[in-house]
């Protein structure tokens, strides 16, 4: 099954997010807050990355521990994210609205690419299946 390009999409995403949200921050955003959206960033784009890992592990894998891994895996992500932000909040003394805003609005942005392209592997998984299958039909 050919890999479709997550890490692409989420670059794209980045880097237009970046070029849309850089003006309004230079201009109205103080350096600890730029500095608390861009460790959000960081937090939700290590996610993204750990959660794609784990899908793509997941597919080689039966429907039962399939599901293990994608939900359970989204699940205890979500709690490492919000354990993350815990931490940096009470020992740092970055912006709470702007890491916490930052996280959400990217984890949501990343969810939604990983999400779309679980759904993109699942269709390719299946045609592939299907094509298996009719050619052991004609045999």
């Amino acid at each position: 099954v050919k890999k479709p390009g997550f890490f692409k999409y989420v670059i794209i995403s980045s880097l237009i997010v970046i070029a849309v949200g850089s003006y309004p921050l230079l201009k109205y955003f103080t350096v600890n807050q730029i500095n608390s959206i861009v460790f959000g960033y960081i937090i939700s784009l290590v996610n993204a990355i750990i959660g794609y890992q784990l899908n793509t592990m997941a597919f080689s894998k039966p429907t039962k521990s399939f599901m293990v891994l994608v939900f359970g895996g989204m699940g205890i992500r979500l709690i490492i994210v919000l354990l993350f932000l815990v931490i940096l909040l009470q020992f740092t003394g970055l912006d709470s609205l702007s890491l916490v805003g930052s996280v959400f609005f990217f984890y949501t942005l990343f969810i939604s690419i990983e999400i779309y392209f679980l759904h993109k592997m699942q269709s390719q998984v299946k045609k592939h299946n299907l094509d298996t299958a009719d050619a052991d039909h004609t045999k």
